[in-house]
């Protein structure tokens, strides 16, 4: 049976930030300048959410430019590559110069004209994210962004999560994620959310992972059916 919303204030509209809301592109270009394999930019990403999991579960935080630098250091050196402090930065700067998406202005400014917040909601730091949503001119679009570093807890755990909706003082049930990682609305629908996956680098979502409520291929109809979801 599908869940119902609560008829009461706030409803919040999550959005995931890196991948969902910002490309990656810049760190592909980077690593491609420096001469690095075809995909180093999938692999990098994909180990540093892995070492930020692993780390995560046995209860150990660290942030996420920390695990940044040391997975990019870890796989630098197994590619053969050298390893300086010039190149991690230079990596690792490519970070706070990340482009929106093409769908993301539009969709922000469809939920200025509902009852509905939009709340960014990152494994990134607060620091760096408010940098990028100034820099791709959408300040005035997003209501709030919570990161991951306000609790001392990664996506996707649950309690996270909760907490966010907590912060807002909204009840899990008028809380909805949009992300394009599966394991992201998993984390979200656990903890009560409702939630809608949206195709970026991925096109079939995991089949272990908890179901959405719903899909879409781009920002704009994923916030559509959003806004449907908590009314």
């Amino acid at each position: 049976m599908p869940r119902k919303t609560l008829k009461t204030e706030p409803r919040i509209i999550f959005f995931d930030v890196v991948e969902t809301v910002f490309s990656l592109a810049p760190l592909a270009d980077k690593l491609t300048e420096l001469d690095l394999p075809v995909g180093s930019d999938k692999l990098f990403f994909a180990q540093l959410l892995r070492d930020a999991f692993a780390l995560s579960a046995s209860g150990i935080f660290h942030t996420f430019p920390d695990i940044a630098k040391g997975t990019l250091t870890v796989m630098l050196h197994s590619l053969g590559h050298e390893v300086n402090e010039t190149t991690l930065k230079e990596i690792l700067g490519t970070f706070s110069r990340l482009p929106a998406h093409k769908d993301v202005k539009l969709a922000l400014e469809k939920i200025k004209s509902t009852n509905c917040q939009a709340v960014f909601l990152t494994n990134g730091s607060r620091t760096n994210t408010k940098n990028l949503v100034r820099d791709n001119g959408i300040e005035h679009l997003v209501d709030d962004i919570i990161s991951v570093e306000d609790f001392n807890i990664w996506k996707p755990q649950t309690e996270l999560y909760r907490q966010a909706a907590l912060k807002h003082s909204c009840a899990p049930e008028n809380a909805l994620l949009v992300a394009a990682h599966a394991w992201d609305i998993a984390g979200a629908i656990r903890a009560g959310f409702h939630g809608i996956w949206i195709q970026r680098q991925e096109l079939l979502y995991h089949p272990l992972m908890a179901k959405p409520d719903d899909q879409a291929t781009n920002l704009v109809d994923a916030v559509d059916r959003a806004i449907k979801l908590l009314q």
